[in-house]
């Protein structure tokens, strides 16, 4: 449950912000950075390793809250419909984390069995790399911020 909804709120952002226009080397260098980090945290959820499920409870905590708070905020009907997208699949991913953590696989994960026992998390890592992927490719919200910064004109 967490990965899925974590990759549906991947592409709400998808279809919200569209593609990142940067250059190759640094969309290649987002795409690669974010598969590899996102990858490394999936296994470690998988495998109920407690620093890399705190980060995901930190993380998805975060989201929720900002999502709701982006919904308070929305100006209009499109800003309200992507936050309350973003928001039902951040609450899905934390309540799927929260249900994932009171099951007998997470339970008997925490007594680090040997990797190669046990079903194959294979599927759930792809689709957690898949969600790193997406994250290297969506488009910023904005245009950013425009600074001028002038040191010789005084």
């Amino acid at each position: 449950m967490v990965a899925w909804s974590s990759l549906a709120g991947q592409v709400v952002l998808l279809l919200r912000q569209g593609i990142r226009s940067d250059n190759e080397v640094s969309l290649f260098g987002s795409v690669v950075l974010g598969a590899l980090i996102v990858g490394f945290v999936s296994v470690g959820v998988v495998r109920a390793r407690p620093i890399r499920v705190a980060l995901a409870w930190i993380l998805l905590a975060l989201s929720t809250v900002g999502w709701f708070v982006a919904l308070l905020l929305a100006d209009d009907v499109e800003q309200a419909t992507i936050a309350v997208l973003s928001l039902a699949t951040a609450g899905t991913s934390f309540a799927g984390l929260l249900t994932f953590r009171q099951t007998a696989w997470y339970a008997w994960q925490r007594t680090r069995p040997p990797a190669r026992e046990g079903a194959s998390i294979g599927g759930l890592i792809a689709i957690g790399i898949l969600v790193g992927v997406l994250g290297g490719i969506i488009g910023s919200a904005d245009d950013g911020v425009d600074v001028d910064v002038r040191v010789a004109d005084r």
